[in-house]
């Protein structure tokens, strides 16, 4: 069941992942004047002129690259317009583009910055960079990334998704509710992405004016922590309503679940009801009062209530799944496998534990999954990798990084027609 289920995710997935492409370009509308490097019209005349033309019609060819899923190509137009002109914003917003598909996270980041020094207003790079704070888990600083697109035209629609999207993953339900009652004015109804923004609004609206969500009180609480070795599911003791179940900590889903039968045993009553896209099934939406993790308590967490049996390969069927929102509520998560136990904090660590190491954990959002990686090389190599570190898919991920980079003995960028 769990393979099934995991399986049908990901063909759902499929058929909303390849419009992602389309909002990393550098945000520009061919032969538009008013957009950066747009065509103004008219014939050269000046050696200046010519450059500038040169100039744009290399981004405008490299958006058109990104958007046909081209990225070392854009990568080459873009190299080619700073070449002739080393100040260009929309060059490095294209740079930026290009290595966020190649897995470059690093230098992304690095070139949308580059971008917003030369032109604080420059549209892909802000908007790119506000997808990467919300990758790195920095909600804060993408809504103003989003919030200072807006102020230039309050009808940009791409800028609206993000900015829900933050909101969404803080629980800030009544901001998201506004935010997706003014996206849903200007986003077309055969936009790719609707299904799942529609799904996520209607669970927005649901919890409208039932916060404060996901509120902590305790400074420090502890458990047990187990792993399922067959599907990576970490899992520890948690005490709701007086009784105890297992809770899995599962960051690749946004919302938390609570098995419906564990509903009807607490006694909790819908708030609303809501179809997740890429599925067929209505489930409600409740709150659960309270949430313990040893003496740590998480109160009115908000849950879609949901037949859980499809993890029960971790021994039983657990009361609760819990995603990145409350997920991304706890500063610090610690799960010690080797002595079986488990802390949670609020607070950020105040330095890494004896004998550990230190490395970025990304979250990618897939819309319909979250996956958490983070950065990886193998033995002494100077190349390095972005790795997904336990479920289902990690025989397959560790077949595909044998393959492509063991055998191949070059970075999976720089295979021949990769991206194409």
């Amino acid at each position: 069941m769990q393979e099934k289920f995991m399986l049908r995710s990901a063909r759902a997935l499929t058929l909303f992942a390849l419009v992602l492409s389309l909002s990393a370009c550098a945000g520009k509308k061919k032969g538009d004047p008013s957009t950066p490097g747009g065509d103004g019209g008219g014939e050269p005349n000046t050696q200046e002129q010519i450059k500038e033309a040169k100039v744009a019609t290399l981004i405008d060819l490299a958006n058109e690259d990104l958007q046909a899923g081209k990225h070392r190509k854009a990568r080459e137009r873009a190299e080619e317009a700073l070449a002739t002109d080393s100040s260009n914003a929309d060059a490095y917003a294209v740079l930026g583009a290009a290595d966020w598909r190649a897995g470059d996270f690093e230098n992304s980041t690095k070139n949308y910055k580059e971008a917003l020094e030369i032109d604080p207003k420059n549209f892909g790079a802000a908007l790119g960079l506000a997808r990467s704070h919300q990758t790195m888990g920095d909600h804060q600083k993408a809504l103003e990334l989003a919030d200072s697109l807006l102020a230039i035209d309050a009808k940009q629609v791409d800028p609206m998704m993000y900015k829900f999207w933050s909101q969404y993953a803080l629980t800030d339900m009544d901001a998201a509710s506004k935010t997706a009652d003014e996206m849903f004015k200007y986003i077309g109804k055969d936009n790719p992405l609707q299904p799942i923004l529609v799904a996520q609004a209607t669970y927005a609206r649901a919890l409208e004016g039932k916060g404060p969500l996901l509120q902590i009180e305790g400074t420090s609480g502890s458990s047990d922590a187990q792993i399922d070795p067959n599907g990576g599911f970490k899992h520890a003791g948690a005490v709701v309503g007086g009784e105890f179940t297992r809770a899995i900590f599962y960051e690749v889903r946004e919302e938390a679940r609570i098995n419906k039968d564990f509903v009807a045993q607490l006694g909790l009553k819908p708030i609303g009801k809501v179809t997740p896209a890429g599925t067929a099934d209505e489930l409600d939406i409740v709150i659960i009062p309270e949430v313990k993790l040893g003496n740590l308590v998480l109160k009115n967490v908000p849950a879609l209530a949901e037949d859980l049996s499809i993890y029960s390969a971790i021994g039983e069927v657990p009361g609760l799944v819990l995603g990145r929102q409350v997920m991304q509520k706890l500063g610090t998560i610690t799960f010690d496998f080797p002595t079986g136990s488990s802390t949670f904090s609020p607070a950020a660590p105040a330095e890494k534990p004896s004998g550990a190491f230190e490395a970025p954990l990304l979250l990618i959002d897939m819309r319909l999954l979250l996956i958490p990686v983070t950065k990886t090389a193998l033995g002494e190599s100077e190349y390095s990798f972005y790795t997904w570190f336990g479920g289902s898919f990690l025989k397959a991920s560790t077949a595909i990084t044998r393959r492509a980079f063991l055998k191949s003995g070059n970075l999976p960028r720089e295979l021949e027609e990769l991206d194409d």
